[in-house]
């Protein structure tokens, strides 16, 4: 614990110490290159007035042939500290006079007219002309030779890294001394504080009594950053308290609110569960109400429907009969003509044409009837023909339609063969078309055509529903499936017979459907079946 109060003492040292001496060499880095270019300046500014004041001195005594006064004059110039080899010659080859450190350097006598400065790798070299004038009136120049001054670099490096290493020593000491004082510093102002406040945390963290708070006056009587600190960390440490307490005090009694609240959920729970077990049920018992309902419709009207046939028939018969009795009569008595005989066996075949004709129309009937209850009831699957099915149930629903001025057309065509439960494609239908004269055409009261179509199309059987009937509005379409929904719930309607023909196409038949309609344009509903092994098309059966 108190470790990593030094740890962090020496890591500041070292970033502090770190700092000072990027600086430092930073400086030294700026120092050494600008006495580099002061000392090269100023060699450089030594070799020109070296040869600003003794060039002419070497001329003119080259030129009266004082080989002495020209050796003493280059001497001269090799004293210079910058300058490390002189080296004098005419172009006579009569004198010749080298002097210092010429080593790495190719002496040479050119006859040139300006001075020309030449830096080598390790050297910096002039080389003068030797330029004197005639004293006669001619005033005629002559190049009697050349002054060659070498400067070797170490003399310029030299005296620069001499300082630079001074100042590196003197840097280094600098950086000792700092750090030493640096450690001081920072023990005092901030590591020995870190360490009394986490001793401090750490008494705190087992105790909470006031004699801890008494150990820390020193911090606590602080005006710095550490002793702001310490306060206010005991002051969030009161607060922390006291809140703990309080969030104890909050949990005890949201648990007690939790487990009171679970128990009336539990309780409500359970009365929802069998309020709704109940409304499934009775759901179940209205759609099969309904079921029941549409089904009683059909036989009260296949009933009157076949009572006319069957009126008919019996009065037929009734007649046949006293006919019958009549011309038995006569037989009897010997009274029988021909004429007679004709008349009743005319009279006969009418009336037994009149009696098949009305038996077959009753039968007819009642198979029908027969076939489409049956399937209501049952969820039986057998092979039908589309077509010829949904005539089968709109003859059962002929009693309803034919009080009516509602046309039905049947446009399915006829090569459509299906296996299936034709219950569930009966109450579609059934509920379908007595939906659109119920909603549709006001009971019956106003005209219009219903057309039924279908299609295999991708692979699916698709099934089409339309009217020219009133239509609805978006708010009805949008709640059409809904259970119980119904807009005529005056006029006794239940609200049920479009969300049982959504449960058969999606559940029983594993389809969808979509519906669409506007006020004033009728209805147009679209059921999209799964095409399986069950559905088939004559046509592509030929095609294959």
């Amino acid at each position: 614990m108190f470790g990593m109060n030094q740890h962090l003492a020496r890591r500041l040292m070292v970033y502090i110490a770190s700092s000072v001496l990027a600086a430092l060499m930073l400086s030294v880095a700026i120092q050494y290159m600008a006495l580099q270019k002061v000392f090269e300046r100023t060699r450089v500014s030594n070799i020109e007035a070296a040869i600003e004041n003794l060039v002419d001195i070497v001329s003119q005594s080259l030129w009266v042939f004082n080989e002495e006064a020209a050796t003493e004059a280059a001497d001269a110039i090799l004293r210079d500290p910058y300058i490390s080899g002189v080296a004098l010659n005419d172009h006579s080859a009569l004198f010749s006079y080298r002097n210092g450190d010429l080593t790495n350097t190719d002496i040479i006598n050119p006859k040139i007219r300006d001075i020309v400065q030449i830096e080598e790798q390790d050297s910096l070299i002039y080389i003068i002309p030797l330029i004197v004038e005639s004293q006669n009136s001619s005033q005629e120049l002559f190049n009697i030779g050349t002054l060659q001054i070498v400067s070797d670099n170490q003399l310029v490096k030299q005296p620069v890294e001499q300082l630079t290493k001074l100042t590196l020593s003197a840097t280094f000491l600098i950086i000792v001394m700092l750090q030493m004082l640096f450690y001081l510093m920072i023990r005092n102002t901030i590591a020995k504080p870190l360490e009394m406040f986490t001793e401090h945390v750490h008494k705190l963290a087992t105790s909470l009594s006031s004699e801890v708070q008494a150990e820390n006056r020193l911090l606590a009587n602080r005006e710095d950053e550490i002793g702001r600190l310490y306060n206010v960390f005991n002051q969030q440490r009161l607060e922390l308290v006291e809140r703990d307490r309080n969030l104890t005090e909050y949990r005890f009694e949201l648990e007690q609110t939790v487990l009171e609240r679970t128990s009336e959920l539990r309780t409500s729970n359970a009365n929802l569960q069998d309020s709704l077990d109940q409304l499934r049920k009775a759901q179940q018992e209205l759609i099969q109400n309904e079921k029941m309902a549409s089904l009683g419709t059909l036989v009260s009207g296949i009933a009157h429907e076949v009572n006319t046939p069957l009126g008919i028939a019996i009065t037929a018969a009734s007649h046949l009969k006293e006919e019958l009795r009549i011309t038995s009569k006569a037989l009897d008595d010997n009274t029988l003509t021909k004429s007679g005989f004709e008349n009743f066996v005319k009279g006969s075949l009418e009336t037994e044409s009149l009696l098949t004709n009305n038996l077959h129309r009753a039968a007819s009937l009642i198979k029908s009837f027969k076939l489409v209850a049956v399937d209501q009831s049952s969820e039986e699957q057998r092979n039908i023909n589309l077509r010829a099915y949904i005539n089968e149930v709109l003859l059962s629903l002929r009693p309803r339609i034919k009080s009516t001025q509602i046309r039905v057309h049947n446009d399915i065509p006829d090569d459509i063969q299906m296996n299936v439960a034709p219950g569930s494609l009966a109450q579609i239908y059934t509920n379908l078309i007595m939906n659109s004269i119920t909603h549709g055409y006001d009971g019956g009261h106003k005209p219009g055509d219903i057309h039924l179509q279908a299609e295999i199309r991708n692979n699916r059987l698709i099934l089409l529903y339309s009217d020219d009937g009133a239509g609805m509005d978006e708010i009805t379409l949008r709640k059409i499936y809904d259970p119980f929904y119904t807009t005529r719930r005056s006029d006794g309607g239940s609200g049920l017979g479009m969300n049982i023909v959504y449960n058969l196409v999606t559940s029983k038949l594993n389809g969808n459907i979509e519906t669409k309609s506007q006020p004033g344009q009728g209805i147009q509903v679209r059921m999209s079946l799964k095409i399986s092994e069950n559905v088939s098309n004559t046509q592509e059966q030929l095609d294959d």
